[in-house]
């Protein structure tokens, strides 16, 4: 693979997806600091939305998280299943987890970043904990008893670990009524690629390993 620049704001889900799936893949990447005043003249010139990650490889620039997930798919051949089926399955529980599950995240944790506790909006927390349960009671059934949502470590692992371990560093829990969700949490927790691309907030107060 050409030579990978990532432009990456470190809590962002969509930007730790990425991150999950470049380490799957193998893909050495030079990750930039979307803040830094340099950086973000460059990026925000590659993107007509002006949002991250965006992603440059070779000559190829990529600034949609999903469509960046399907070009490592395409040029690693890996992050999505041989069959059809799983490819369908892969694919849906990525926009699940952008469209329900992050829909129902976000309510707590644009409530609860930056603020003290004593200005949190209690509501739209308990809304946003609400909507989260809710969406395992599907994601729940997909999994099943497998390992994997879709045969192997795909789209969704990336997707839902950067969203859980989000969720769990801002105080959200999955529930104990879940017990093969909290297993295939763990699972994911104990890979090389959480602890080498998770954001400050979501590892343990002693790890002193950098992270991006």
């Amino acid at each position: 693979m050409p030579d990978v620049t990532l432009y990456n704001k470190p809590e962002c889900p969509f930007c730790w997806k990425v991150r999950l799936a470049l380490h799957a893949c193998e893909v050495d990447v030079r990750v930039l600091d979307w803040q830094a005043p340099e950086h973000r003249v460059q990026w925000e010139a590659l993107t007509p939305g002006k949002t991250v990650p965006v992603m440059v490889s070779g000559a190829h620039v990529i600034h949609e998280s999903n469509v960046i997930l399907e070009y490592l798919a395409d040029v690693s051949g890996r992050l999505l299943p041989a069959s059809a089926e799983g490819r369908i399955r892969a694919r849906q529980l990525n926009a699940y987890s952008d469209g329900v599950v992050g829909a129902a995240l976000r309510e707590v944790i644009f409530e609860k970043r930056g603020k003290p506790q004593a200005e949190w909006d209690l509501e739209r927390i308990q809304a946003g904990v609400e909507g989260f349960e809710q969406a395992l009671v599907h994601l729940d059934a997909q999994l099943g008893e497998s390992l994997f949502f879709a045969e192997d470590y795909s789209f969704p692992e990336c997707a839902l670990t950067a969203r859980f371990g989000l969720a769990e560093a801002y105080g959200v829990f999955i529930p104990d009524r879940f017990p093969r969700l909290q297993q295939w949490f763990q699972r994911m927790k104990a890979l090389p690629g959480y602890r080498a691309t998770a954001p400050a907030r979501c590892l343990a107060p002693d790890d002193s390993e950098r992270r991006v």
